[in-house]
């Protein structure tokens, strides 16, 4: 083994002797490196390219999570009504997070519902996380190095992850109508969509909030505020109503906004000022980041 060691390059591996090595195909440049890959025709695209396999899982498991919703209030239809007769704290908790009578099987999925733009927010962080490491690791100094504007950078990452918030929210709801039309469950399509499609703002929003702390906060804490106020907002929306707080209270919550859409279909103007803080929120991110110091 120490012969071994020391007649190999650090980090490599023992050369076999050239008669048992296998005749080197000639390569041409541009299929040697990948000069005409899709994904380093732009900022967009590169950004697009990085966030594609973390946004497969994410919409496996929140599109997944949808649908399986589905199948099982359709299953537990009928032995919901004993159980909510032996324990009034859940009937409540239901009635008042679902948003409607407990009679309605829409009104049982949209108590579950009110996990998807949970689950949305968290890919969000994740994702204002990757663009703050890569700011204090100094990968983007290399990108800006090309050279490339800054706020070209910023604004093509945000764009890579708003289409695919937006590509989780359309699975996210084609699954859901295959699994309600698999199942015989009777939803209204327009209320479905706007449940699916209504917590893309949330989504954005957190993002967009995401990248404005990074302009001033580490990685860590960044992320660690981020996950906070998610956690702050769960709480006043989920708990809040069992501890009658009042509606101003309530409204702190981004969760609020989002309201009952299943039932209720989407609260639009509720929904467009989530979107006008989110444009906001990036304003204010790409002002800072076009003027700060890189990784400071």
């Amino acid at each position: 083994a120490l012969w071994l060691f020391a007649r190999r390059d650090v980090g490599g591996t023992v050369a076999l002797p050239s008669f048992l090595r296998l005749p080197e195909r000639a390569v041409r440049p541009e299929r040697a490196l990948p000069v005409n890959a899709w994904s380093l025709r732009s900022v967009y695209t590169r950004s697009l390219g990085m966030i594609v396999a973390p946004a497969c899982w994410w919409t496996l498991g929140i599109a997944g999570f949808a649908g399986w919703m589905v199948v099982v209030v359709k299953q537990i239809e009928t032995k919901m009504a004993p159980i909510f007769a032996s324990s009034p704290i859940l009937k409540d908790l239901i009635t008042k997070v679902g948003g409607g009578d407990l009679t309605t099987n829409a009104t049982i999925l949209s108590a579950f519902f009110v996990l998807l733009p949970l689950l949305l927010m968290a890919f969000a962080v994740t994702q204002a996380n990757r663009w703050s490491a890569d700011e204090e690791d100094g990968r983007l100094e290399l990108v800006l190095s090309t050279p490339q504007p800054r706020l070209r950078v910023l604004l093509g990452r945000f764009a890579a992850l708003t289409t695919a918030t937006v590509i989780i929210g359309v699975l996210t709801l084609a699954v859901t109508a295959l699994a309600s039309a698999a199942t015989g469950l009777k939803l209204d399509g327009g209320n479905l969509a706007a449940a699916t499609l209504g917590m893309i703002p949330l989504g954005l929003l957190l993002a967009a909030i995401g990248y404005l702390l990074s302009g001033w906060l580490r990685t860590a804490v960044d992320t660690g505020l981020l996950s906070f106020l998610l956690v702050i907002w769960f709480f006043i929306s989920f708990i809040g109503p069992e501890l009658n707080w009042s509606d101003a209270a309530l409204r702190l919550s981004a969760f609020y906004y989002y309201g009952t859409p299943l039932l209720h279909g989407l609260p639009l103007l509720d929904m467009l000022g989530v979107l006008a803080v989110s444009i906001v929120a990036l304003v204010l991110a790409s002002v800072r980041f076009v003027r700060k110091d890189i990784g400071r």
